[in-house]
């Protein structure tokens, strides 16, 4: 018997397994960067206030300089005391779909209003992410800049034409401007709009259900070091030796020594 070779198959679902982990906890980062940034790395920043309603959903079109449109939809697909449940939908050509769901007491923008968060990526099982594990190193994003309100504006975007309320925020020498409708939930907007960025409302109503409707996995780190087998390398005079052996018909010994080893 030879222990120097791992079973492929097994070898290639659990690098699948570590894989697919990894990717799980880049999206749970994304997610965040997602609600807390704007510019640099074509993430929507939201300026305006998180008012929540139980079924309403809105949906977008982000446009990066140079990068394909994404599409992205969020909702308020449920409830549970005074928190609610925020899901978001990421979806484009090159990673497919993505779906989170964050269990929030208040802004999403705030990690610390975040009580749970589950994952699926594409056809992958949901997965409920440590909650403190996710939060290490965020922060609560602040506007620092100054919104000027440009008054109500008539704006004609793919879900229709809305007499929205505009403003411009200026900060670190950046023009971010913004028009906000109140039916439109949770956030309200309805266009974002900056040098390398534009963002549009393509539709929004109310009704809206979670797209996660299995049981979430609980994530286990202290696991994922068992779901990668050992590979013990074995050296090119070994592998040479056992071919000069083959070729003798000197194998059966070999494997006999083997045997007693083992």
């Amino acid at each position: 018997m030879d222990l120097s070779e791992d079973d492929p198959v097994e070898e290639e679902a659990a690098m699948k397994k570590i894989a697919w982990v990894v990717s799980v906890f880049s999206i749970a980062f994304f997610v965040h960067v997602a609600h807390a940034q704007f510019g640099k790395g074509a993430m929507p920043k939201f300026y305006s206030d998180f008012k929540p309603v139980v079924g309403g959903w809105s949906e977008y079109q982000m446009t990066s300089k140079g990068e394909a449109p994404v599409k992205m939809k969020i909702a308020i697909v449920g409830k549970e005391g005074d928190a609610y449940w925020y899901e978001t939908v990421m979806e484009d050509k090159k990673a497919g779909k993505t779906v989170s769901k964050m269990l929030v007491s208040g802004n999403p923008d705030d990690p610390n209003s975040v009580k749970r968060m589950i994952i699926k990526a594409g056809n992958e099982p949901a997965m409920e992410m440590p909650i403190q594990m996710w939060k290490q190193g965020a922060k609560p994003q602040e506007s620092k800049g100054k919104v000027i309100d440009k008054g109500k504006e008539t704006i004609k975007v793919p879900a229709g034409t809305f007499a929205a309320q505009h403003f411009q925020h200026q900060e670190s020498g950046s023009l971010v401007d913004s028009w906000v409708y109140k039916d439109v939930s949770p956030y309200g907007l309805i266009k974002s709009q900056s040098k390398d960025f534009e963002m549009v409302l393509t539709g929004y109503g109310t009704g809206a259900k979670s797209l996660i409707t299995e049981k979430p996995q609980k994530f286990e780190m202290s696991k994922m070091g068992k779901q990668v087998p050992s590979k013990k390398l074995v050296s090119n005079k070994e592998k040479d030796d056992d071919d000069d052996d083959d070729g003798n018909g000197n194998n059966d010994d070999n494997n006999d020594d083997d045997d007693e080893d083992e």
